[in-house]
């Protein structure tokens, strides 16, 4: 809706002319038409989207509040396979993620919020008689781990204590009520953190530690949780209902790292492969991931927010949003990856085009802070650097929020900010296309309608969240969301029996269709390095047709034997690589075979080269660090938990006794050796050994005294061993 203190249409004055020496008409001789015919055009652009968006705003609204009633029921939905249904009262569920609080990333608030909906709604449609969700969280079990990602705080060094720390904030920071969060299960499972991706991994069999009753597994982010898992059970053997929840587009990272062409579709791969081994069904937040397993694969947005900013938005409902402070804010990790150089870029545009010259307050940490601070200065932006708060703080003291990340799957500070019925500036991307839908999202796909929608949000004020939308964005309504996401019906079931018998049959255009997304999405930058790649393979070819020609002269000083084979090779004809293609079109192969087929063979191959230590060493060559190294871990575990038990066994279960020198631990251990081997040992006063038995004391061979171990003609029974 216009601002209080504007028309429908932009008024003139709102502009603010003050332009400044680096693009003002007075240093750009010739340049003052120039200058008032691109600050005309700009009038003219904000009012057409004034216009625009005046006349949609209603008619969004109204189809919000059609469309988006609450959901009281599932009966008109289609029929579920029952082993796969998540509110079942007879359902064990398990969700298992990647991070806990106090750490405030994704990972970890999500899950805590889903399990604990998900409780609420098991409890209150069965009653209270429905089985407890158990969520699975890390424990950091090195005492440096946990410095650096919660701090040095002393009051979180044991599973207890993270236990009251999680419980207390899901009763005082999400509002839910005692109940919930006493009957929601916690669980912990033993975690290192690997410092150079500043990631948390799960050290040991993790599939040892869920509830054996488990019927449905939730695994957020089931790619990160295996990639350098030790060797254990197979997910998909031990639970009946494996979901995979994916949260992050690591193609997208992946490829801004260095050696991108190798790593990127190595990523795409190793994730398609760890969601295709280990889930059953898989949940894309958003449709800005890729393809991993198609036919078991749907995209929804299962997060909401905090009732704490449907709150906020309630209120601004019945107050009005005009009262909101004309401010702008960014909120989030400090990095380039969520999109700071283009929010430079995109600032820097709108005052040098249209003179709108904004300061942005940022909120957050991160690594890139220092650096994006500068880079600002350099550009002369005006971004102010206050640090890490909760979002619900600015609640009433910004309208408008500034997000150009494209590297989200689903950014939740978005969702936080619409409730707050804030303006919201965000790209068009597959990432932003559910928020699309509200009418205080303003989506650009140049950075001329940023500018445009940048003036349009500092001169009018944000349409009020109904009750309608505000659900839409709430908790209960994503806990729908889910539970059918999560669920297979009996017509998708049917339709992946269908698939296996055309994959069982083969042929042309059957199976399973694999695909990777474009090298390099820009195509100007894609159109460069293919011209490059493309010169580098024209004069690899000149160079093999002067070598050839080389290799033609009697005199060339060569074997006659070797220049045959050196011109038999230079005589085949390349391949003329089509380099747009293979940077821009992504990769395309069809397998035939069934999706079953596939899925076991991934597991297969997956189980085959992750045990032992040559599964250790694969994890490390791949980036895992110490965390790396679950097989050693493991052993270590074992001859740890042996080490306490100090286990010593007589015949029958009796206990050897006595603490004295002529009965103490090693007189102990010779009498029971004594009396289960009887024929295995000799006095250990033999002088030597003889036919090259092993001595204890001197080696093979050797003429040292010792104890000499002979061959048992056979074991004596288990039977006759117990622990002590």
């Amino acid at each position: 809706m216009p601002s209080s203190n504007s028309s429908s249409s932009f008024p003139t004055s709102t502009f603010s002319f003050s332009p400044r020496t680096s693009s003002s008409p007075s240093s750009r001789p010739n340049a003052s038409s120039d200058w008032s015919r691109r600050l005309s055009e700009w009038r003219k652009l904000a009012d057409e989207y004034a216009l625009n968006l005046n006349a949609t705003m209603q008619t969004a609204v109204q189809d919000a509040q059609r469309t988006l009633e609450p959901t009281s029921s599932f009966a008109n939905d289609p029929p579920l396979l029952p082993h796969t249904d998540l509110l079942s009262p007879a359902a064990s569920v398990t969700i298992v993620t990647t991070a806990s609080l106090p750490w405030a990333t994704g990972t970890a608030v999500n899950p805590l919020l889903r399990a604990a909906y998900l409780q609420a709604r098991r409890m209150e449609l069965s009653a209270g008689t429905a089985l407890p969700v158990t969520l699975m969280i890390p424990f950091l079990e090195r005492p440096e781990d946990r410095e650096r990602v919660f701090g040095s705080s002393e009051t979180l060094q044991t599973r207890e204590s993270q236990r009251e720390y999680v419980e207390n904030w899901l009763t005082n920071t999400a509002s839910l009520p005692p109940s919930v969060s006493s009957s929601l299960r916690l669980s912990f499972y033993p975690a290192w953190q690997n410092v150079a991706e500043n990631s948390v991994y799960s050290m040991g069999d993790l599939t040892e530690l869920v509830p054996p009753q488990t019927s449905i597994c939730i695994l957020e982010e089931p790619e990160h949780l295996n990639w350098y898992r030790a060797p254990g059970k197979s997910w998909t053997s031990e639970f009946p209902h494996v979901v995979g929840v994916v949260h992050t587009n690591y193609f997208h990272y992946a490829s801004e790292q260095p050696a991108a062409l190798i790593r990127a579709p190595a990523m795409k791969l190793l994730c398609s492969w760890m969601i295709r081994a280990h889930c059953h069904k898989a949940i894309k937040l958003s449709g800005a991931l890729g393809t991993f397993a198609e036919e078991k694969e749907v995209v929804e947005n299962i997060h909401g927010v905090r009732k704490t900013f449907l709150d906020i938005g309630s209120d601004l409902a019945r107050s009005g949003t005009a009262a909101l402070p004309n401010k702008v804010y960014f909120i989030g990790k400090m990095l380039y990856s969520k999109g700071l150089n283009s929010l430079i870029d995109l600032l820097a545009f709108a005052r040098d085009s249209a003179d709108l010259d904004i300061r942005v307050d940022m909120y957050g940490n991160g690594p890139d802070l220092i650096s994006a601070s500068a880079a600002a200065k350099q550009r002369d932006v005006a971004l102010t650097f206050h640090g890490a708060l909760d979002h619900a703080e600015l609640g009433s003291s910004h309208k408008i929020f500034i997000n150009p990340s494209t590297s989200e799957v689903l950014c939740t500070t978005v969702a936080e900010a619409l409730a707050m019925a804030k303006f919201v500036i965000l790209p068009v991307h597959p990432s932003n296309d559910f928020f699309s839908q509200f009418p205080n999202c303003l989506s650009y796909a140049t950075r001329e309608e940023f500018v445009a929608l940048l003036y349009y949000a500092q001169t009018h004020d944000p349409e009020p969240m109904t009750d309608a939308t505000l659900r839409l964005l709430s908790w209960e309504a994503a806990t729908e969301r889910f539970v059918k996401a999560a669920s297979i019906t009996e017509a998708e079931a049917a339709a992946r029996e269908g698939a296996e018998e055309k994959g069982l049959r083969g042929g042309a255009g059957r199976g399973v269709n694999l695909s990777l997304p474009p090298l390099i999405e820009d195509e100007s930058v894609r159109q460069e390095v293919s011209a490059l790649m493309s010169k580098s393979q024209a004069r690899f070819e000149q160079f093999r047709q002067q070598l050839r020609e080389e290799l033609s002269l009697d005199d060339y000083p060569l074997p006659p034997p070797l220049r045959r084979r050196l011109q038999n090779e230079l005589d085949k004809e390349l391949d003329v690589i089509d380099f747009e293609e293979v940077l821009g079109g992504g990769g395309h192969m069809n397998v035939a075979v069934s999706p079953a087929a596939l899925d076991k063979l991934c597991l297969d191959v997956y189980e085959t080269v992750s045990d032992g230590q040559g599964g250790d060493l694969l994890r490390w060559f791949c980036g895992g660090g110490d965390v790396a190294m679950q097989s050693e871990y493991m052993r270590e575990k074992a001859a740890e938990e042996g080490g306490r038990k100090r286990r010593f066994w007589r015949r029958g279960g009796e206990r050897s006794a006595g603490v004295g020198r002529e009965d103490g631990p090693v007189a102990q251990v010779k009498a029971v050796i004594k009396e289960n081997f009887p024929t295995a040992i000799e006095d250990d006063t033999v002088a030597g050994t003889k036919g090259g038995g092993l001595n204890m004391a001197g080696g093979r061979g050797g003429g040292g005294r010792g104890m000499r171990v002979r061959p048992m003609v056979a074991p004596p029974a288990l039977s006759a061993f117990s622990f002590a």
